[in-house]
C-alpha cells in the first residue's frame, strides 16, 4: 500500500511538471515563438525562461496559503511598501474584495499578482482562481509598477537631498 501511495504521489508531481512546462511555452513565456536560433543562445533562453516558469509556478501553487511561504522567497523584500501601496490599489470597496491573506505570505502576495493580471478577486458564483497566465500577466504589470516606484522613491530622495544643500 505504501509503494502505491508513492507512486500516486509522483504522478501527481508530473501535473506540477506539466504546468511549468506549459508556463514556459503557451501559458506565460511563449518560448516556442523565440526566433533565436542559435543552439547556445537558445539554450541560456531556456533557462531563464524556466527560472521564470518555474517562479510563476510557485506563486500559482501558493495563492491558496496551502505551501506557508513568506512573500519574499518570490519577489525582492525591499519592495514591501511598494507592495502595500499596491494592495491598496488593487483591493475593492467592498470586504470581498479585500485582500483575505496575511501580508507576510505568499497568498497575499499571489492575490495582489493575479489582481494586476486581471483576475476579477471574487470567490463566489464561478470562481476560478488565477492561473499561471493571470500570474505571468501579473508579474509583467507589477515589474513595471515596481521600476516606477523606485524612480519616484528616487527621485524624491534626491529632491530631498537637494533642498538640504
Amino acid at each position: 500500500m505504501a509503494d502505491a501511495q508513492q507512486i500516486v504521489g509522483w504522478y501527481r508531481l508530473r501535473w506540477t511538471i506539466e504546468q511549468v512546462f506549459r508556463t514556459l511555452k503557451s501559458a506565460g513565456m511563449d518560448a516556442e515563438e523565440s526566433p533565436v536560433i542559435d543552439v547556445r543562445a537558445f539554450t541560456k533562453l531556456a533557462i531563464v525562461g524556466m527560472i521564470a516558469a518555474v517562479r510563476i509556478m510557485q506563486i500559482t501553487v501558493g495563492r491558496d496559503a496551502s505551501t506557508g511561504q513568506s512573500w519574499a522567497d518570490a519577489f525582492d523584500p525591499a519592495a514591501a511598501s511598494a507592495l502595500q501601496a499596491i494592495n491598496r490599489r488593487v483591493e475593492g470597496k467592498t470586504e470581498a474584495l479585500k485582500n483575505p491573506h496575511p501580508p507576510e505570505s505568499l497568498a497575499w502576495f499571489a492575490w495582489i499578482v493575479a489582481r494586476l493580471g486581471g483576475w476579477s478577486g471574487y470567490t463566489s458564483r464561478g470562481y476560478k482562481p488565477p492561473g499561471p497566465k493571470t500570474i505571468a500577466r501579473g508579474l509583467k504589470r507589477l515589474d513595471g509598477l515596481i521600476e516606477g516606484w523606485n524612480m519616484a522613491t528616487h527621485c524624491a530622495s534626491v529632491s530631498a537631498r537637494s533642498a538640504d544643500v
